[in-house]
C-alpha cells in the first residue's frame, strides 16, 4: 500500500493512484485525451447554452439497466418520428452511463429505434480503443424486437480485435451486432467497462450524439478519500472539476456523486464545411485538477513544457559540430536555415513510417534524451524531428522558438479546460530578419516556411524569451501558398472523340496531402486514388487514367500529376454541337445545398486554382458562339475570372479561382452560398460549334451527357 504509484498507459492517457502516503517520483497524470476545446465565437453557432464550470469534489456509482426494459405499443408501432429531423434513420429512445471510479467500472445502457434502412447500420456496435492488460469489456448483452413484439437475443460472444501493438501494450475493439435488425425494430443493449483497480477513470459524458436522443441519465461516482492522485512534478490534486457545454438539465451532486439528466438533445450537425463538431458538440468532461484556475495552470505547464523543449534542443557542442557540416559561414541567414531544415527532412519520419521500440533502440545502442541523439541515429518522430531542428537553429544563431498547437482538423483550444493533452503537435518559430518565420519539421514532406493546414490559424504554448510560455495563435496561409494548376492538352475527333492529356501541378497543402498518402500505400494504390479524387472533375463520358506523378519526394519543387483522358463529351443537334465550355467540372454548386446555416463553414485553407484548356478541333467544326467573360467575387475574401476564346481552330479556356478567406461566419453563409452557386452556374455553360455537312461530330452522343 505505501509503493510508489502503479502507472496505466493507454495510447496518451497516464493515470498514477496511490494510497498516503504520496511521492515525487510518481508518473505524470496526463488526463483524458478529451477533444472538447471549443473557441467561444465558434460555440455560439450552435444556439446552445454553454457551460464552463469547475467543481471542487470532496473525496468521493454507476445505474444501470440490469434488466431489459417492456417496450410499450407506441414504440413498437413508430415509424417516423416527430421530434427528430424528419429524414432521421433511427433514435435513442434511452441512454444510460455510469461511471464508478471505486468499483472501477463504466457501464453503458442503451435503447434505439429504428426507423429506415439506413438505420440498420446502428446495430453493429464496437467498442473501440482500450487497453487490454488494464482494461476488459464484461457483460455484454444486446436483443433486437420486432415491431410485432418479437425478441431475438444476441447469440455468440463479441468479436475483440487488436487495433494496435505498442510493447507489451495491446489496444483493442470488441463488436457486436445485434440480430435481424429492419426497419421498426428496438436495439436494445448493455455492457460494462471494467478497469484495474489502481485506476480511477474520470468519465467523459458526449451527450450530443449522431441521433436524436429522447432521454438520458449520467452518474458518476469519484473514489473516496482514501487515495490520492499527484503528477510527476509532486502536485496533489485538488478533486474534480468538469468543463462542457450542455443543452438542458443541471448537473446535481447529491452524496457524493454527480448525475445529470437530459431530454430531447438533438442529432449532432451535419452541414458542410464544417469546423472540427466534436470540439462543439454538447458534452460534459470530469478531469483531475492540479491549480486554482487555468491562468495558473497554462502558466505553470508551459514553464515545465519549456524546460524539457530546452533540454532537448540544447545547441550543444554536437549540434555546432552539424552546423558547421551543412553550411558556410558565406551562406545568408535564409540559406542557412533552408540548409538545415532540408538536412532534417532528410531523416526518417517514424510517425510516418513505424516508431521503433525501446528494445530495438537498445539493440542498436541508441537513446533518445537530446537532438545529438536524434541527428547520431538519422531517425526521430514528429515531435523528435521539430526540437532537432530547433537545436540545429539555435546553434546556427538563430532565435527559435518551439510551439505545440491543437490540430486544428479535429480541435480547438480551450483555455478553460485545463489538459495539456488538448495540445496536439509541435512546430518551430524561428526569427529570420527580424521576423518570425514558421516551420513544419515534423511534418514528412512539409514545404520549407510553410505549416500544414492543420496547423495554421491554430491556437497552442509557445515558448519566449527568458523560458517564459504564452497561449498565442500560429501563423495564417495565403492562398498564394496553396495553388493547383490544370493544364489540359486535347483533341476533339471528327467522330466526337476526345483523346488528350492533363497535367495537374500542386504546392503547399494539396501536395503535401498526396506527398503524406504515398508514405502511407503502395505506388499503385496511390495512382487508383488520386485517379478516383479527380475524375468527378471531368465531364461525363470522359474516362481519367492516372500516369504517373513528378516530384513526389521533392517538397521544393510543385507536384505534378501527369493523366490521360479519353472519351466523348458535349451533344449534338443537327449541325450545332455543345460543348461544356470550361470541360473541367464544378462540385460548387453542390457544396452548400442548403439555404440557411447554423454553424460556421470551414474550408480548411486559402487556395488559388487555375485552369488552362486548349482543345483542337476537328477540320469543319468552327466555334459559333462562347459564354460571355465571367468575373465577380466575394469582395476581400474570394474572386473568380474566366476567359473563353477560338484562334486558328484550337478553342481555349482559362479559369482562376482564389480563396483569400477560409473561414466565414454563419451570418456570412448567403453571401458566400451565392457566390458559389454563381460560379457553379457559370461552370456549367457551354460553348456552341457548328459542324459542316460532312463532318459528323458529336454523333451517339446526347443531351445527358452535355454539361459537366
Amino acid at each position: 500500500a505505501s509503493a510508489a504509484a502503479i502507472q496505466y498507459r493507454c495510447g496518451r492517457f497516464l493515470v498514477a493512484v496511490s494510497l498516503l502516503p504520496a511521492y515525487k517520483d510518481q508518473q505524470s497524470l496526463l488526463e483524458l485525451p478529451v477533444r472538447l476545446s471549443f473557441l467561444a465565437a465558434l460555440s455560439s453557432a450552435l444556439s446552445l447554452p454553454s457551460l464552463s464550470s469547475v467543481l471542487w469534489l470532496a473525496p468521493v456509482v454507476p445505474l444501470h439497466a440490469e434488466a431489459w426494459q417492456p417496450p410499450n405499443p407506441a414504440e413498437l408501432k413508430m415509424t417516423t418520428d416527430a421530434a427528430a429531423p424528419p429524414d432521421a434513420p433511427a433514435v435513442y429512445l434511452e441512454i444510460q452511463e455510469a461511471t464508478d471510479d471505486r468499483l472501477h467500472m463504466h457501464s453503458v445502457y442503451a435503447r434505439i429505434k429504428v426507423l429506415t434502412d439506413k438505420g440498420k447500420s446502428f446495430g453493429d456496435v464496437e467498442i473501440r480503443g482500450y487497453n487490454g492488460r488494464s482494461f476488459a469489456v464484461t457483460d455484454v448483452a444486446a436483443r433486437t424486437i420486432h415491431a410485432d413484439g418479437t425478441v431475438i437475443p444476441l447469440s455468440g460472444k463479441p468479436l475483440e480485435k487488436i487495433l494496435l501493438r505498442q510493447g507489451k501494450d495491446r489496444f483493442l475493439s470488441t463488436v457486436f451486432g445485434l440480430p435481424a435488425v429492419e426497419p421498426g425494430s428496438i436495439l436494445e443493449y448493455r455492457y460494462k467497462m471494467r478497469y484495474d483497480d489502481n485506476i480511477v477513470v474520470p468519465p467523459r459524458w458526449n451527450i450530443q450524439q449522431a441521433l436524436f436522443v429522447h432521454k438520458a441519465h449520467y452518474h458518476f461516482q469519484p473514489q473516496d478519500g482514501n487515495y490520492i492522485i499527484t503528477n510527476a512534478y509532486g502536485d496533489t490534486s485538488s478533486g474534480y472539476a468538469y468543463a462542457g457545454i450542455l443543452p438542458n438539465g443541471q448537473v446535481k451532486f447529491e452524496r457524493g456523486a454527480y448525475d445529470l439528466d437530459v431530454v430531447n438533445v438533438p442529432p449532432l450537425p451535419d452541414e458542410s464545411c464544417m469546423p472540427p463538431i466534436s470540439s462543439l458538440s454538447c458534452r460534459l468532461l470530469f478531469y483531475y485538477q492540479f491549480t486554482k484556475n487555468s491562468d495558473e495552470y497554462w502558466k505553470k505547464a508551459g514553464k515545465r513544457w519549456s524546460k524539457e523543449v530546452d533540454h532537448f534542443a540544447n545547441p550543444s557542442s554536437g549540434m555546432h559540430a552539424a552546423v558547421d557540416s551543412l553550411t558556410s559561414p558565406a551562406d545568408a541567414p535564409e540559406v542557412k536555415l533552408h540548409k538545415l531544415y532540408d538536412a532534417v527532412m532528410k531523416l526518417e519520419n517514424t510517425s510516418f513510417t513505424r516508431e521503433h521500440t525501446a528494445a530495438e533502440n537498445k539493440a542498436e545502442g541508441l537513446r533518445i534524451k537530446t537532438a545529438d541523439d536524434i541527428w547520431a541515429q538519422k531517425r526521430g518522430n514528429s515531435t523528435e524531428l521539430d526540437r532537432l531542428f530547433l537545436a540545429l537553429a539555435r546553434a546556427a544563431g538563430f532565435k527559435a522558438y518551439d510551439m505545440i498547437v491543437v490540430n486544428r482538423d479535429t480541435n480547438l483550444m480551450m483555455t478553460d479546460y485545463m489538459d495539456w493533452d488538448q495540445l496536439d503537435d509541435e512546430i518551430a518559430v524561428i526569427n529570420l530578419n527580424g521576423k518570425d518565420t514558421w516551420y513544419d519539421a515534423g511534418q514528412r514532406y512539409a514545404e520549407f516556411g510553410k505549416l500544414h493546414w492543420k496547423h495554421t490559424m491554430a491556437r497552442g504554448v509557445r515558448q519566449t524569451e527568458g523560458g517564459n510560455t504564452i497561449i498565442d495563435g500560429s501563423a495564417g496561409v495565403s492562398y498564394k501558398d496553396n495553388q493547383v494548376s490544370r493544364v489540359a492538352t486535347l483533341g476533339l475527333g471528327e467522330h466526337g472523340e476526345l483523346t488528350g492529356n492533363v497535367r495537374i501541378s500542386m504546392s503547399g497543402a494539396p501536395a503535401l496531402h498526396w506527398r503524406q498518402r504515398a508514405l502511407e500505400v503502395d505506388e499503385e494504390a496511390l495512382r487508383r486514388d488520386y485517379e478516383q479524387s479527380v475524375r468527378g472533375d471531368f465531364p461525363p463520358g470522359v474516362e481519367v487514367k492516372m500516369d504517373h506523378f513528378i516530384g513526389l519526394t521533392d517538397p521544393d519543387h510543385m507536384l505534378m500529376a501527369v493523366l490521360k483522358v479519353n472519351g466523348s463529351v458535349g451533344s449534338s443537334t443537327g449541325r450545332r454541337i455543345l460543348l461544356p465550355a470550361s470541360f473541367f467540372a464544378s462540385s460548387a454548386t453542390s457544396l452548400f445545398p442548403q439555404q440557411k446555416r447554423q454553424n460556421y463553414v470551414d474550408l480548411h485553407y486559402a487556395v488559388s486554382r487555375q485552369d488552362q484548356v486548349t482543345i483542337k478541333l476537328p477540320a469543319g467544326v468552327k466555334v459559333e458562339s462562347l459564354p460571355q467573360k465571367g468575373d465577380f467575387g466575394l469582395p476581400q475574401c474570394a474572386g473568380y475570372v474566366t476567359v473563353y476564346g477560338e484562334k486558328d481552330g484550337v478553342y481555349s479556356f482559362v479559369r482562376k479561382f482564389v480563396l483569400a478567406v477560409a473561414l466565414y461566419k454563419p451570418e456570412e453563409y448567403p453571401a458566400l452560398r451565392d457566390f458559389y452557386m454563381k460560379m457553379g452556374a457559370k461552370d456549367q455553360e457551354q460553348a456552341v460549334l457548328t459542324a459542316s455537312g460532312t463532318t459528323a461530330v458529336g454523333a451517339g452522343t446526347n443531351a445527358a451527357g452535355s454539361a459537366p
